[in-house]
């Protein structure tokens, strides 16, 4: 028997499959699987050539289609909600593989969580930045006060900087994990394509239209009446490029959702709506169609009934409110505790700069969440 330790096997699945079939090869086939010990365990028999896929889905569901295993596909193991493939035919061989829908499903969830302790650690570590960076240009001294805690205060910055890392890492990689899947789609294909046409152009800063996606959809119309024809959404969903030519009635959608997988994609390609932009962050997850009107009397629309796209925007505001909430409570804290501070001590420069910088924070993070509401409120007037 051999056991192997991968404690980020998860992260990158091609690699892990090919790893499995290197295995295989030299004659060490997978035997069991421990995911709370992250470990792997292979015992010892004649070399095989396999292909090896791995797949994520609840346990409830039917393990295989009888398509795939008519493929060459059978199961070798299952863990929980982790099942190993293996087929016996080689690779060029094989036509079919088992879904990635669940797998990035699961990476965009688990990018959520670790891009919410990123943002609280940078959060936590920005205001004793500031007040250093400010204390810094000052000429009074420092001083600094002896605590004995000290030990404490060393342990949780060490975790904090270990947090920060596996944060910072599970991001780039579970993002490129899902980047990978994704490229063999069509339409993000056809998105890299895009080229600036020939004509007079012109491009327009958007910022927090995410906010208020039903006035972008206006803007977006309204541009196309007047002859300037949307051809790319470029710099985080932010600018838009234009080319001038004919007027055209077009109808725009902005969508918001936690995962947009293949048949998302493909039922909305069906309908004839076309992706204008995706956005590449599993924070949030935008997406753009546009779709040409042919008949004046019935306007395509996505959410065709007035309670789903009530329910899609409630869904807008409150996750953004969820997003922004923790953070309008922490810098609220700090505010009273800095005006505390100058209604005891005295107003000093520092203070002052700092209590402004929190309470501007306070409007602005606040402004995105009352947007969403009022966005949300106009829909249910409608």
């Amino acid at each position: 028997m051999k056991r192997v330790f991968r404690p980020f096997w998860s992260y990158d699945l091609p690699k892990s499959e090919a790893w499995l079939a290197d295995m295989a090869s030299q004659g060490w086939v997978l035997a069991e699987c421990s995911l709370l010990l992250r470990r792997f365990t292979f015992r010892q028999a004649q070399p095989v050539q396999r292909s090896y896929q791995i797949g994520y889905g609840p346990s409830s569901q039917p393990s295989m289609s009888s398509y795939l295993a008519a493929e060459g596909w059978s199961e070798r193991l299952q863990q929980g909600k982790w099942t190993v493939y293996e087929n016996e035919r080689q690779p060029s061989q094989i036509k079919a593989y088992p879904s990635r829908k669940e797998v990035l499903r699961r990476n965009h969830k688990i990018s959520y969580i670790f891009m919410g302790i990123l943002v609280y650690l940078l959060l936590i570590a920005m205001i004793p930045l500031i007040a250093l960076g400010f204390s810094l240009t000052q000429d009074t001294p420092m001083q600094t006060q002896k605590s004995p805690l000290w030990a404490v205060t060393w342990a949780a910055a060490a975790l904090a900087v270990i947090l920060l890392i596996l944060a910072i890492y599970s991001i780039i990689k579970l993002r490129a994990a899902s980047k990978g899947f994704q490229l063999n789609h069509e339409d993000i294909k056809k998105t890299h394509e895009q080229q600036k046409p020939a004509g007079i152009t012109m491009t327009r800063l958007k910022l927090g239209w995410m906010y208020a996606p039903d006035r972008l959809e206006e803007w977006l119309e309204e541009k196309e009446r007047l002859g300037w024809n949307l051809y790319k959404v470029g710099l985080g969903g932010t600018l838009f490029h234009f080319s001038q030519g004919s007027p055209r009635q077009m109808k725009y959608h902005a969508d918001y959702q936690v995962i947009g997988d293949e048949e998302y994609v493909e039922l909305h390609r069906q309908a004839g709506w076309n992706k204008v932009y995706s956005s590449p962050f599993s924070l949030q997850k935008w997406t753009i169609w546009s779709r040409e009107q042919t008949d004046h009397a019935q306007q395509p629309e996505i959410y065709s009934d007035p309670y789903h796209r009530l329910k899609h925007a409630r869904k807008i505001a409150v996750s953004y409110t969820l997003l922004f909430l923790p953070m309008i409570l922490l810098y609220s804290l700090n505010v009273t505790a800095f005006i505390d501070g100058m209604l005891q001590d005295g107003i000093t420069a520092s203070r002052a700069w700092n209590t402004s910088l929190m309470f501007l924070c306070i409007l602005i993070f606040g402004s995105f969440t009352v947007r969403t509401w009022l966005y949300y409120r106009r829909l249910k007037k409608l």
